[in-house]
Protein backbone atom coordinates (compact mmCIF):
# COMPACT_ATOMS: atom_id res chain seq x y z
CA UNK A 1 0.00 0.00 0.00
CA UNK A 2 1.58 3.78 -0.53
CA UNK A 3 3.68 5.12 2.06
CA UNK A 4 1.93 7.77 4.20
CA UNK A 5 3.51 10.11 6.57
CA UNK A 6 3.10 8.40 10.49
CA UNK A 7 1.50 10.43 13.10
CA UNK A 8 4.11 10.42 15.27
CA UNK A 9 5.72 12.73 13.09
CA UNK A 10 3.79 15.57 12.54
CA UNK A 11 4.39 18.16 10.16
CA UNK A 12 6.20 21.39 10.43
CA UNK A 13 9.45 20.10 11.02
CA UNK A 14 12.48 22.25 10.06
CA UNK A 15 14.87 19.93 8.35
CA UNK A 16 17.99 22.53 8.05
CA UNK A 17 18.85 25.95 8.21
CA UNK A 18 22.05 27.99 6.86
CA UNK A 19 23.05 30.83 5.69
CA UNK A 20 23.34 31.86 1.96
CA UNK A 21 26.68 32.99 0.39
CA UNK A 22 27.90 37.08 0.50
CA UNK A 23 26.18 38.63 -2.77
CA UNK A 24 27.54 42.32 -3.79
CA UNK A 25 29.03 43.22 -0.52
CA UNK A 26 25.85 42.18 1.25
CA UNK A 27 25.74 39.60 3.52
CA UNK A 28 23.87 36.23 2.74
CA UNK A 29 20.68 35.76 4.12
CA UNK A 30 19.29 33.12 6.15
CA UNK A 31 17.35 30.45 5.18
CA UNK A 32 15.12 26.92 6.00
CA UNK A 33 14.56 23.97 4.89
CA UNK A 34 10.97 22.41 6.14
CA UNK A 35 8.25 20.59 6.04
CA UNK A 36 5.84 21.94 2.92
CA UNK A 37 2.56 22.90 4.82
CA UNK A 38 -0.89 22.33 3.81
CA UNK A 39 -1.53 26.12 3.45
CA UNK A 40 1.34 26.73 0.76
CA UNK A 41 0.58 23.41 -0.94
CA UNK A 42 -0.74 25.42 -3.94
CA UNK A 43 2.05 27.88 -3.94
CA UNK A 44 4.75 25.53 -3.74
CA UNK A 45 3.06 23.49 -7.24
CA UNK A 46 2.75 27.07 -8.89
CA UNK A 47 6.08 27.37 -8.61
CA UNK A 48 7.03 23.76 -9.53
CA UNK A 49 4.79 24.52 -12.71
CA UNK A 50 5.91 27.65 -13.88
CA UNK A 51 9.70 27.54 -12.74
CA UNK A 52 10.47 23.31 -13.27
CA UNK A 53 8.66 22.80 -16.34
CA UNK A 54 10.24 25.51 -17.77
CA UNK A 55 13.44 24.24 -16.55
CA UNK A 56 13.75 20.62 -16.61
CA UNK A 57 15.36 19.63 -20.08
CA UNK A 58 12.92 16.93 -20.75
CA UNK A 59 9.70 19.36 -20.15
CA UNK A 60 11.65 21.38 -22.71
CA UNK A 61 12.40 19.06 -25.66
CA UNK A 62 9.15 17.70 -25.37
CA UNK A 63 7.25 21.28 -24.98
CA UNK A 64 5.27 20.32 -22.24
CA UNK A 65 3.62 23.95 -20.99
CA UNK A 66 2.05 23.12 -24.67
CA UNK A 67 0.46 20.60 -23.43
CA UNK A 68 -2.36 21.31 -21.20
CA UNK A 69 -3.98 17.93 -20.83
CA UNK A 70 -0.57 16.98 -19.70
CA UNK A 71 0.47 19.75 -17.36
CA UNK A 72 -2.66 19.24 -15.95
CA UNK A 73 -1.62 15.42 -15.38
CA UNK A 74 1.87 16.58 -14.02
CA UNK A 75 -0.19 18.92 -11.64
CA UNK A 76 -2.55 16.01 -10.26
CA UNK A 77 0.45 13.83 -9.70
CA UNK A 78 2.06 16.36 -8.00
CA UNK A 79 -0.75 16.56 -5.73
CA UNK A 80 -0.52 12.80 -5.02
CA UNK A 81 3.02 13.10 -4.01
CA UNK A 82 2.25 15.95 -1.69
CA UNK A 83 -0.74 13.98 0.22
CA UNK A 84 2.21 11.69 1.74
CA UNK A 85 3.45 14.49 3.66
CA UNK A 86 6.75 14.43 3.12
CA UNK A 87 7.62 17.30 0.26
CA UNK A 88 10.06 20.23 1.58
CA UNK A 89 10.27 23.60 0.75
CA UNK A 90 12.59 25.87 1.27
CA UNK A 91 12.20 29.72 2.61
CA UNK A 92 14.02 32.75 3.89
CA UNK A 93 14.38 33.35 7.66
CA UNK A 94 13.69 35.87 9.61
CA UNK A 95 13.95 35.83 13.38
CA UNK A 96 13.77 31.78 13.12
CA UNK A 97 10.79 32.58 11.02
CA UNK A 98 9.76 31.46 7.21
CA UNK A 99 9.46 34.05 5.14
CA UNK A 100 9.35 34.22 1.23
CA UNK A 101 9.34 30.99 -0.55
CA UNK A 102 12.21 30.40 -2.77
CA UNK A 103 12.84 26.68 -3.56
CA UNK A 104 10.59 23.32 -3.61
CA UNK A 105 11.33 19.64 -3.81
CA UNK A 106 8.93 17.31 -4.37
CA UNK A 107 9.50 13.96 -2.05
CA UNK A 108 8.29 10.66 -2.83
CA UNK A 109 8.17 7.40 -1.10
CA UNK A 110 7.91 4.15 -3.10
CA UNK A 111 7.57 1.18 -1.36
CA UNK A 112 7.91 -2.56 -2.70
CA UNK A 113 4.05 -3.24 -2.86
CA UNK A 114 3.24 0.21 -4.77
CA UNK A 115 0.95 -0.66 -8.10
CA UNK A 116 2.88 0.01 -11.32
CA UNK A 117 1.16 2.45 -13.38
CA UNK A 118 -0.49 2.17 -16.87
CA UNK A 119 1.79 4.35 -18.86
CA UNK A 120 -0.06 3.71 -22.34
CA UNK A 121 -3.55 5.40 -20.08
CA UNK A 122 -1.99 8.61 -18.76
CA UNK A 123 -3.65 11.65 -20.20
CA UNK A 124 -1.12 13.89 -22.21
CA UNK A 125 1.16 12.79 -24.94
CA UNK A 126 4.09 14.78 -23.92
CA UNK A 127 3.82 13.41 -20.33
CA UNK A 128 3.21 10.14 -21.34
CA UNK A 129 6.53 9.84 -23.35
CA UNK A 130 8.59 11.79 -20.49
CA UNK A 131 7.06 9.30 -17.92
CA UNK A 132 8.38 6.26 -20.48
CA UNK A 133 11.62 7.61 -20.56
CA UNK A 134 11.73 8.29 -16.68
CA UNK A 135 10.31 5.14 -15.99
CA UNK A 136 12.99 3.12 -18.84
CA UNK A 137 15.36 4.91 -16.75
CA UNK A 138 14.09 3.34 -13.44
CA UNK A 139 13.80 0.01 -14.91
CA UNK A 140 17.60 -0.50 -15.87
CA UNK A 141 17.79 -1.31 -11.78
CA UNK A 142 15.84 -2.78 -9.28
CA UNK A 143 16.05 -0.28 -6.24
CA UNK A 144 13.80 -2.42 -4.01
CA UNK A 145 16.44 -5.55 -4.72
CA UNK A 146 19.87 -3.47 -4.97
CA UNK A 147 19.77 -2.25 -1.48
CA UNK A 148 17.47 -5.32 -0.26
CA UNK A 149 14.88 -2.45 1.05
CA UNK A 150 11.13 -2.35 0.72
CA UNK A 151 10.90 1.22 0.60
CA UNK A 152 13.37 4.65 -0.58
CA UNK A 153 12.85 8.05 -0.86
CA UNK A 154 13.08 9.84 -4.69
CA UNK A 155 12.28 13.03 -6.09
CA UNK A 156 9.58 14.14 -8.57
CA UNK A 157 11.39 17.45 -9.48
CA UNK A 158 13.45 19.99 -7.25
CA UNK A 159 13.23 23.54 -8.74
CA UNK A 160 15.03 27.33 -7.00
CA UNK A 161 13.58 30.32 -7.74
CA UNK A 162 16.09 31.61 -10.88
CA UNK A 163 17.06 34.97 -8.09
CA UNK A 164 18.48 32.33 -5.65
CA UNK A 165 20.30 30.37 -7.79
CA UNK A 166 24.02 30.16 -6.60
CA UNK A 167 23.21 30.00 -3.35
CA UNK A 168 23.87 26.62 -2.49
CA UNK A 169 19.83 26.12 -1.90
CA UNK A 170 19.93 23.24 -4.66
CA UNK A 171 22.65 21.07 -2.61
CA UNK A 172 21.42 21.82 1.02
CA UNK A 173 17.85 20.44 -0.57
CA UNK A 174 19.47 17.30 -1.51
CA UNK A 175 21.31 17.10 1.91
CA UNK A 176 18.04 17.38 3.74
CA UNK A 177 17.17 13.97 2.80
CA UNK A 178 19.91 12.79 5.28
CA UNK A 179 17.84 13.61 8.03
CA UNK A 180 14.31 12.80 6.72
CA UNK A 181 15.09 9.47 5.56
CA UNK A 182 17.00 9.11 9.62
CA UNK A 183 13.72 10.51 10.99
CA UNK A 184 11.15 7.72 9.16
CA UNK A 185 13.51 4.61 8.65
CA UNK A 186 14.29 4.88 4.95
CA UNK A 187 17.62 3.19 4.05
CA UNK A 188 18.10 4.58 0.72
CA UNK A 189 17.18 6.97 -1.85
CA UNK A 190 17.13 7.02 -5.43
CA UNK A 191 16.34 9.19 -8.47
CA UNK A 192 16.22 9.74 -11.94
CA UNK A 193 18.03 12.91 -12.63
CA UNK A 194 17.86 14.73 -16.13
CA UNK A 195 19.52 17.86 -16.27
CA UNK A 196 23.87 17.98 -16.07
CA UNK A 197 23.66 20.37 -13.82
CA UNK A 198 21.38 18.07 -11.40
CA UNK A 199 23.52 15.15 -12.53
CA UNK A 200 26.92 16.84 -10.89
CA UNK A 201 25.02 18.67 -7.91
CA UNK A 202 24.15 14.83 -6.91
CA UNK A 203 27.37 13.27 -7.39
CA UNK A 204 28.81 16.00 -5.06
CA UNK A 205 25.69 15.11 -2.40
CA UNK A 206 26.97 11.88 -2.21
CA UNK A 207 24.69 10.18 -5.17
CA UNK A 208 26.00 7.08 -7.10
CA UNK A 209 25.39 6.66 -10.90
CA UNK A 210 23.61 3.00 -10.74
CA UNK A 211 22.65 3.12 -14.44
CA UNK A 212 22.71 5.55 -17.64
CA UNK A 213 20.29 5.74 -20.47
CA UNK A 214 21.07 7.19 -23.39
CA UNK A 215 18.22 9.16 -24.95
CA UNK A 216 19.00 8.01 -28.09
CA UNK A 217 17.46 4.38 -27.14
CA UNK A 218 14.02 6.05 -26.62
CA UNK A 219 13.66 6.39 -30.58
CA UNK A 220 13.16 2.37 -30.28
CA UNK A 221 9.98 3.37 -28.27
CA UNK A 222 9.34 5.92 -30.88
CA UNK A 223 10.04 8.69 -28.60
CA UNK A 224 12.39 11.96 -30.29
CA UNK A 225 14.62 13.76 -27.51
CA UNK A 226 17.08 14.73 -30.18
CA UNK A 227 18.10 18.36 -29.31
CA UNK A 228 17.90 17.69 -25.54
CA UNK A 229 21.02 19.54 -23.96
CA UNK A 230 21.71 16.81 -21.81
CA UNK A 231 22.04 13.66 -24.15
CA UNK A 232 21.42 10.96 -20.86
CA UNK A 233 19.23 10.16 -17.91
CA UNK A 234 21.32 9.09 -15.45
CA UNK A 235 19.47 6.69 -11.96
CA UNK A 236 21.42 7.54 -8.93
CA UNK A 237 20.99 6.81 -5.27
CA UNK A 238 22.68 6.45 -1.89
CA UNK A 239 22.27 4.92 1.15
CA UNK A 240 21.61 6.31 4.61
Amino acid sequence: MPWSRPSSVPVGKVWCRFKGRDKNGQPGKMYQIRDMELSDRKRCLDMMEETFLNDEPLCQILDIKSDIESVTTIRNNWESYADQGICIACYTEKDGMPQELVGFNILVVKTIDDNEEDIDNVAGEAWRKLLKTLVSAENLVDIFEYYGVDKYLTSSGLTVLPAYRGQNIGAKIIAAREAICSTFDIKAAATVFTARSSQVLAAKCGYQQLAVLPYERMLLQGIDLTGCDTPTAILMARTY
